[in-house]
């Protein structure tokens, strides 16, 4: 690229900071594209970009990788940067770790990653994506403004304390104080208190009209982000599936991490579907037969429906290799299987004991609680233990 180009891309971005759209694609024209090949498409992307115009920054993206050089750093990771432009963290950490996966030593990558996985809400990894990057290159100040954007999404002492100081470091490199300013959010126990209220004093058809209602906003605003991104709602999705297998291979520590994650909800079965009965029958009220068999096919059927799910998103090899031959999913799948059917024998054996009855609601209740908790602490032992 000439020096020309160069002097010319930042003014063109100068004109987008200002709203003078026009006058930067009367920069970026053809011949500008022709000359510089990926860049020219991507500077091209980005003017798309500051404009909002989520489809054409992508499709320039595309040409951008499709005429980039093999084992050029530059194309993809200026291409991740427009990703997060348009808001699609999912596809700009793909390309992030593959830059990172040929050249462990790109702390630009690490970079990327960070600020993808800090847009994606998930702070340790961003931490020590960052934390690379600074380790790679400790005199760039951009390393360091990822590592303190990434440190203020903790709320504990000890990562506000190292805040400031990486704070301290990026503005002795040059970093500008904006970009590194602080965000002020809602602490993260008020929407679990709003949770644990609906759940204990709302009524149950109004507390599973809300779980539906924002279903339905969550769906609607899944597809509004893919719009806004330049994607499709069906594009996105299997963006971030291919992102989830590709985070698997060849990482045992992920694998077994997803394998404590696909399980974790497998407590709640037994709870919604006998231990509604048990609790019946322990107030002397049984249920007909046959709807306790109705509601143990059903969960066989979920447990079913669930196996087919894991196999679409992750893959057979996850399924069959990872989680089926886990301790946890042993564990979890024959906790499943006992309480639900130690209620149907006890069902069709007749017993009519509140006391026994009484027993197996409280085993229900227990497991749902203790069988949840177990992939919450083992998930978090295994952060510990990576520092």
């Amino acid at each position: 690229m000439a020096q020309d180009d160069a002097v010319t891309a930042d003014r063109v971005f100068g004109l987008c900071e200002r709203g003078r759209f026009e006058m930067a694609h009367s920069l970026v024209d053809d011949a500008f594209v022709a000359r510089n090949g990926s860049f020219g498409y991507l500077v091209r992307a980005r003017v798309f970009a500051y404009e909002q115009r989520a489809d054409r920054a992508r499709e320039a993206v595309d040409w951008a990788l499709a005429h980039a050089e093999p084992g050029d750093p530059d194309p993809p990771l200026l291409a991740g940067l427009v990703l997060l432009m348009l808001g699609d963290a999912h596809a700009a950490l793909g390309l992030g770790r593959r830059v990172a996966a040929a050249d462990p030593r790109e702390w630009r990558a690490q970079v990327l990653v960070a600020d993808s996985c800090r847009m994606l809400s998930r702070r340790p990894e961003a931490v020590a994506a960052a934390r690379r990057a600074v380790l790679i290159a400790p005199r760039e100040a951009e390393a360091h403004v990822a590592l303190a954007r990434a440190l203020d999404l903790s709320l504990r002492p000890a990562a506000r304390a190292e805040r400031r100081t990486v704070v301290a470091r990026a503005l002795e490199l040059g970093a500008s104080p904006g970009d590194v300013a602080g965000r002020r959010r809602w602490p993260r126990v008020v929407p679990a208190l709003l949770v644990v209220v609906l759940v204990l004093f709302a009524d149950p058809w109004v507390l599973a009209g809300g779980v539906a209602v924002l279903t339905a906003l969550a769906g609607a605003l899944w597809l509004l982000q893919a719009r806004r991104s330049g994607s499709t709602g069906r594009g996105r999705l299997q963006t971030v599936r291919a992102l989830a297998r590709a985070e698997l291979n060849g990482d045992p520590a992920r694998a077994r991490a997803a394998a404590l994650t696909t399980g974790a909800w497998l407590p709640v079965l037994p709870f919604a579907a006998t231990g509604l009965a048990a609790a019946s029958a322990a107030d002397g009220t049984p249920w007909p037969l046959p709807a306790v068999l109705g509601v143990a096919a059903a969960a066989v059927a979920v447990l079913l429906a669930a196996a087919r799910a894991v196999r679409w998103w992750y893959g057979d090899a996850f399924l069959q290799r990872d989680f089926l031959p886990s301790r946890h999913a042993v564990l979890q799948l024959t906790a499943v299987a006992a309480l639900v059917g130690t209620v149907v024998a006890l069902y069709v054996a007749g017993a009519a004991s509140t006391a026994l009855w009484s027993a197996v609601t409280v085993a229900h209740v227990l497991w749902c609680v203790v069988g949840m908790l177990i992939p919450v602490l083992a998930l978090n032992r295994a952060r510990r233990a990576a520092g």
